[in-house]
């Protein structure tokens, strides 16, 4: 199986500009291997440097501290343009999150891994996926109601986030709140991390569904077959599926929290004026979270490139550990 991702959706961003999309909150197609699938085989010759992973971990902890006098890039004023990028980049990145989660989770279930060994880097994962929530959340309400719902709704009357193909593998996980096989293993920080998630899934859907219906539960049409409705889904969000080595999934990724990152340096996470919050947003785990942002994006570039996770991955740097 050979991989085809372009080297212009892989290459690692250059320091010290916008390199995503080919302008500042433009877009970038995501290619991922189907669901179930193994990533491709790559040459072992061609790898990125450790060094390399170390540099962008950097970057974006540069990003990330207070104070910054000069931004990578200008502020956006233009809602739509910041809003849609932040709405597809970020499902983006949750994307590729779940299918690092659903790796050691195979790992766990075929005895390569003990529950003690994959807890911590699940609870990093999942806190990347509920900052995730918060930053394609982060879209005024009135913005969302009349950009992005009606996009969704053109592409299908029923359109649902229970299509995700990459979620099916990992579902199971956030229902039943902890791993299998946990017995002898301090579940504490992954119940913690997941009971998060739940909060922070609440939270933006009550900001930004004011009336509380889903399209789903409004459309009165049935939604498509399995396969079809995860098609649907993944052309909406910009993703292939076609071979790719798991290097270049990782450099997809770091393409993108580079990006996030900048944007939230240079913009904050809500506008001026867009203070208001559900009362799930104003309990403390979910400030926290809002607050560590960038934090827990370096937290997410550091596991997924980090000597933590499958065999034969490269390292920019141990994980600390420390959830963000």
């Amino acid at each position: 199986m050979t991989a085809v991702v372009s080297e212009a959706l892989s290459d690692l961003p250059a320091t010290g500009r916008w390199d995503f999309g080919g302008f500042a909150y433009g877009l970038e197609p995501l290619v991922l291997p189907a669901v179930g699938a193994p990533h491709a085989e790559h040459d072992p010759a061609v790898v990125v440097a450790p060094e390399a992973h170390a540099q962008i971990c950097w970057r974006i902890r540069t990003l990330g501290e207070r104070g910054l006098l000069t931004p990578e890039v200008d502020r956006c004023d233009e809602p739509d343009e910041l809003f849609w990028f932040r709405w597809i980049t970020g499902h983006q990145v949750c994307f590729v999150v779940w299918r690092l989660i659903a790796g050691l989770l195979d790992d766990l279930n075929q005895g390569r891994r003990t529950a003690a060994e994959v807890a911590g880097s699940i609870s990093r994962y999942v806190d990347g996926y509920s900052a995730m929530l918060l930053y394609t959340g982060s879209c005024p309400p009135d913005l969302y109601s009349v950009l992005i719902r009606p996009s969704m709704r053109l592409r299908h009357r029923a359109f649902s986030g229970a299509w995700a193909p990459d979620y099916w593998p990992i579902r199971d996980l956030f229902r039943r709140k902890q791993l299998p096989n946990m017995s002898g293993t301090d579940a504490g920080e992954l119940a913690d991390a997941i009971r998060l998630l739940h909060l922070v899934h609440d939270g933006v859907a009550a900001r930004l569904v004011t009336n509380g219906k889903s399209l789903l539960r409004e459309a009165a049409v049935r939604g498509p077959r399995t396969r079809q409705a995860g098609m649907i889904y993944d052309t909406y969000f910009a993703t292939l599926r076609a071979p790719a080595t798991r290097p270049e999934v990782v450099a997809q990724l770091l393409r993108r929290l580079v990006a996030i990152a900048q944007d939230v340096a240079a913009n904050g996470l809500y506008r001026p004026g867009d203070e208001e919050r559900p009362p799930e947003l104003r309990q403390a785990e979910a400030v926290k979270c809002e607050n560590g942002l960038l934090d827990i994006v370096l937290g997410v570039a550091e596991q997924a490139c980090g000597p933590a996770n499958s065999v034969a991955e490269q390292a920019c740097g141990p994980a600390d550990g420390v959830r963000r």
